[in-house]
């Protein structure tokens, strides 16, 4: 029996252990080709397989601001130019006749529009937050703003408060003049045709607004090329306006008159503008 039992465990012990053996062989070099696969690619020259991945530059999201609070200051211009309109229809009508109609009823429609106080003042109000906007344009398009951390709602806000606060401080000093001097009628037509340009000037500079703050570039450089030459069109127009009702009323000199232009116009305006940009600097 012993001898029967010997070669059957033999054979089974032959038959088993090559097997194994391939096996654990196969295994062997299945682990060194991974170490040896790894080793070769942890020192690749052009990738990193060693580091956990990550986006390439090109391919990173970038957030870009968006022109919504452009989109709102406009439609809020807008808005207010459409309830005053529909509210003083006859007034805004009224003022464009007078300002480019040269009639004989020049004079009667002047004391229409200067009786209407209320929608005088709102024109007016009108005008400095459209300039306000405007300003804040031109400094946003010379000056990186993103970089200040200053968004478009606050530089907007600085300059309606500075504009407004020109236009108060140019309506009280040329009243003392006028009352100091006795040139009220003169200093009253003067402050008169200013608001009126100032009036005129924003109904149709809103257009150009839109342009200049909702299209691409190209067309935007138009727009603000018009609006350039809009702007300058009508303050010349003021001062040659002006410089007529000066002679007419004969009660200042011209010369009198330029060093008022210059002290009380130009000059506070310059030093406005340069104040703002030395600040955001």
């Amino acid at each position: 029996m012993w001898m029967s039992h010997t070669p059957a465990q033999g054979t089974d012990s032959l038959a088993a252990d090559p097997a194994d053996s391939i096996s654990a062989a196969k295994k062997a070099m299945m682990h060194k080709s991974i170490a040896l696969s790894r080793k070769i690619l942890s020192r690749h020259p052009y990738f990193n397989f060693t580091e956990k991945a990550a986006y390439p530059p090109y391919t990173v999201k970038t957030v870009t601001p968006g022109k919504e609070i452009y989109f709102y200051i406009v439609a809020g211009l807008f808005l207010l130019f459409a309830i005053f309109k529909a509210s003083f229809d006859k007034y805004f009508t009224d003022l464009f006749n007078l300002f480019f109609r040269r009639s004989l009823k020049q004079r009667q429609l002047k004391q229409q529009v200067v009786q209407n106080s209320l929608p005088s003042l709102l024109f007016n109000i009108l005008f400095v937050i459209t300039a306000g906007f405007y300003g804040a344009m031109v400094i946003q398009k010379n000056i990186d703003l993103t970089q200040l951390k200053l968004p478009l709602w606050q530089l907007f806000i600085y300059t309606t408060a500075a504009i407004g606060m020109i236009y108060l401080g140019k309506y009280f000093i040329l009243k003392f003049i006028g009352w100091v001097f006795r040139i009220s009628k003169l200093t009253d037509n003067y402050i008169f045709l200013i608001f009126l340009v100032n009036k005129v000037l924003t109904i149709l500079i809103l257009p150009l607004i839109i342009i200049i703050a909702l299209s691409v570039k190209p067309i935007s450089t138009i727009a603000w090329t018009l609006s350039w030459l809009l702007i300058a069109g009508f303050i010349l127009y003021r001062y040659i306006s002006a410089i007529g009702i000066v002679r007419k009323d004969n009660s200042i000199s011209f010369f009198h008159f330029i060093l008022y232009v210059g002290a009380f116009e130009i000059l506070p305006t310059v030093i406005l503008y340069k104040g703002i940009l030395s600040i955001l600097k």
